[in-house]
């Protein structure tokens, strides 16, 4: 097996973020590094079974897992966000309030219930992703789900926007595409 690839558009993403990336061809490993100086904070990515996992590690912190993803487009549409942050605090811009709430979900998925410590967001019943914690989970998979609905290029787009556009709209996520009352944002895990 070897360390997972992202695609050229997603690493350029990376290294306007101020980090850079190597394999670890021991644990079949991509890392992505800051290159902003201690602490030093890196981002694993490793194939598990279908899945990709990703995990954060500060110097020599311990590991925590922030997200199981189905694939790589799953896997960048994430980072695009984690990333998006660090580049819009470098120009300047301020932080995108993302809305988080289960009712924000997007249109056409759905948030399971915790299970085994992980929450597991779905498009049309299939799994897309899955994060820990109940807090956070949301704060992964509610935004997420609202990537997936746009081109990378799009994404960027609202990153490098100071009130975040096409993604948001005043604050909001944007096209009424939340799942709100028309469907339940939850449902239960099997």
């Amino acid at each position: 097996m070897a360390a997972p690839a992202l695609s050229p558009d997603c690493l350029g993403w990376v290294r306007a973020a101020g980090y850079a990336w190597s394999t670890d061809d021991s644990t079949d490993t991509l890392v992505l590094r800051s290159q902003m100086g201690p602490p030093t904070t890196r981002y694993l990515i490793r194939q598990v079974r279908d899945r990709l996992r990703l995990t954060q590690a500060d110097d020599d912190a311990e590991e925590r897992t922030l997200l199981y993803a189905a694939d790589r487009e799953v896997l960048e549409r994430f980072l695009y966000g984690v990333f998006g942050d660090d580049i819009r605090d470098d120009l300047g811009l301020p932080y995108l309030e993302l809305p988080w709430a289960a009712g924000d979900l997007a249109a056409g998925f759905a948030l399971g219930e915790m299970d085994r410590g992980y929450r597991t967001l779905r498009r049309a019943g299939v799994p897309v992703a899955a994060a820990p914690d109940p807090t956070l989970s949301l704060l992964a998979l509610v935004p997420l789900s609202h990537f997936l609905g746009l081109t990378a290029a799009a994404l960027k787009t609202a990153f490098f926007a100071e009130d975040g556009a096409p993604l948001l709209t005043g604050g909001a996520y944007s096209g009424g595409n939340r799942a709100g009352r028309r469907s339940p944002p939850t449902e239960r895990a099997n």
